[in-house]
C-alpha cells in the first residue's frame, strides 16, 4: 500500500507518510506469518490475499484528490495512534491475536491523520478502513455462531423440501431421506465466510463507483444475501440427493461450497445494485 500512497501524496508530505506508515508495518510485522498461514490454510479466509490489493486500489483511485491536498500534520492523530499500539501490546501480552490485529488498521489510520492531517486522512480512510476485513474473525465466536447457524439451515431445509416433493425428518442437524442421510455440518455454514462476503459488498460497491450510501447498503447486504444463498444450496444438494442419488452430493457445487456461494452472492448483489440504481434512477 505505500507505493500507492507515494504515487497519490503531494510531494512534501509523501516523504513522511511513507516512512512512518512504513514504520507502522515493520512494527506489526510479528502479526503477518500467523495471518498469511490462515489465509493459505483455511478456505474460508482465503480472500484475505486480496484485501490489501483492493485497499491499495481504494487509494490510487483518490490519488487526483490526494495530490491536490498538502499534507498538515496534526497532534489529533496521536491519541489514535497512542490506542492503536496499547491494543496491540494488550493482545500480544495477552495472547489475543485477533486484537492485536484490529488494531493494525487503527494505528494505521493514525498515522495518517497524525503525519497527514485530516485533510489527506479523509480520503485515505475508505483504503485503510478496508484492512479490517483481512482480520480472521475470533475462533470462540465463530464456532458459537456456526453451531446455531446450522441448526438453523437444517430446519430451514427441513421445512422447505416438502414443497420440493422431498419427504424429510429432521432431528438436529441431520436430515433423513427415504434414500440417504445428510447432515449439515460445520463445514457447511457460511458463518465463517462473514468477513469475505461483507468486503465482497463493499469490493463490489467501490467497483461500480456508487455512493457511500450505496456502498453501505450493498455491505449490509453482503451477509445475508451470503446466508440465504448458501442455504439455498444446501436445500439444492438435499434436493438432489433425493432425486439423483449420491451424486448430487460428490460434485464440484458440494466439494467448493464457498466459491460457488461466492459466486451466487455477487449475482445477487448485482441483481440488488440494478434494482435500487433503477429506482434511484429517476430521482
Amino acid at each position: 500500500m505505500s507505493h500507492a500512497v507515494a504515487a497519490a501524496l503531494p510531494r512534501t508530505a509523501a516523504p513522511y507518510l511513507v516512512i512512518g506508515l512504513g514504520a507502522i508495518v515493520a512494527l506489526y510485522g510479528p502479526i503477518f506469518p500467523a495471518l498469511v498461514y490462515e489465509w493459505a490454510t483455511f478456505p474460508s479466509l482465503s480472500h484475505g490475499f486480496t484485501i490489501p490489493l483492493i485497499a491499495a486500489y481504494l487509494v490510487w483511485t483518490r490519488r487526483d484528490a490526494l495530490a491536490g491536498v498538502g499534507g498538515h500534520p496534526t497532534w489529533s492523530g496521536l491519541p489514535i495512534v497512542v490506542v492503536g499500539l496499547l491494543l496491540y501490546v494488550i493482545g500480544t501480552v495477552g495472547s489475543e491475536p485477533f486484537v492485536s490485529r484490529m488494531s493494525f488498521p487503527l494505528t494505521l489510520g493514525g498515522g495518517v491523520l497524525l503525519l497527514g492531517g485530516p485533510a489527506l486522512a479523509r480520503h485515505m480512510w475508505p483504503g485503510v478502513a478496508y484492512l479490517f476485513f483481512m482480520m480472521p474473525l475470533p475462533y470462540l465466536m465463530v464456532n458459537a455462531l456456526t453451531r446455531q447457524a446450522i441448526v438453523l439451515d437444517a430446519w430451514a431445509t427441513a421445512g422447505t423440501l416438502p414443497w420440493l416433493g422431498v419427504p424429510v425428518l429432521r432431528q438436529g442437524t441431520r436430515l433423513y431421506l427415504a434414500n440417504i442421510t445428510l447432515e449439515v455440518a460445520d463445514a457447511c455454514s457460511s458463518i465463517p465466510a462473514i468477513a469475505s462476503l461483507a468486503a465482497l459488498g463493499v469490493a463490489y460497491g467501490v467497483v461500480r463507483r456508487r455512493s457511500a450510501g450505496m456502498t453501505m447498503v450493498l455491505l449490509a447486504a453482503a451477509v445475508p444475501l451470503g446466508m440465504l444463498s448458501n442455504l439455498s444450496r444446501i436445500i439444492g444438494t438435499a434436493a438432489g440427493a433425493y432425486y439423483l442419488g449420491p451424486i448430487a452430493v460428490h460434485n464440484l457445487i458440494h466439494t467448493w461450497h464457498g466459491t460457488f456461494v461466492f459466486l451466487l452472492t455477487f449475482v445477487a448483489l448485482a441483481v440488488l445494485d440494478a434494482a435500487l440504481h433503477r429506482i434511484r434512477r429517476p430521482q
